[in-house]
């Protein structure tokens, strides 16, 4: 599967935004856990987007 670099660019500021807002707010106590759940649900929802919109059909 190739993204194009615009989605993947879009990805990573995202995600960082993300991770940064979770730390700030500490949602989940243990980090570990709290950057695992970020990035993995954010992974989910950010592929579900790409292969809805982004995909060639």
């Amino acid at each position: 599967m190739r993204a194009p670099w615009y989605f993947i660019l879009l990805y990573i500021v995202v995600g960082y935004i993300l991770l940064l807002m979770s730390d700030r707010y500490k949602i989940i106590k243990s980090r570990g856990l709290r950057y695992f759940l970020v990035i993995f649900v954010y992974s989910f929802f950010a592929w579900l987007i790409y292969d809805l919109v982004f995909a060639p059909k």
